[in-house]
């Protein structure tokens, strides 16, 4: 049985930070949850908005090992804001409060 290399427990941009409840929109994974872990930055995209702006889309997992397999939860996928995206297509996504379209280039964008 081959065992898979351990996925390392920081994003690219090595930031680990505290699960703020108001960024996660979820109850009980907020600071006050004892279940929660650290929320990772696991990638950062530039998108350009149907405004003319350039935005950074943030796309945060939650680590947990089990066992021996390292699992990332996909938490949230926002602007740097903490304002709410929705995900339209592959590296197409709807700011939720404003209705701006965004398109980041990034061939390996979600």
């Amino acid at each position: 049985m081959q065992s898979t290399p351990a996925v390392p427990e920081t994003g690219i941009h090595g930031k680990i930070i505290q699960a703020p409840a108001g960024i996660l929109g979820a109850p009980g994974l907020g600071p006050e949850s004892h279940k929660a872990g650290a929320m990772v930055l696991k990638n950062l995209y530039h998108a350009r908005g149907s405004d003319g702006k350039d935005y950074e889309v943030h796309v945060y997992v939650e680590p947990a090992s089990h066992s021996n397999a390292h699992i990332e939860r996909l938490v949230k996928i926002c602007l740097a804001d903490g304002s709410e995206l929705r995900v339209l297509s592959k590296r197409r996504y709807e700011i939720v409060a404003t209705g701006v379209t965004l398109e980041a280039h990034d061939p390996d964008a979600i």
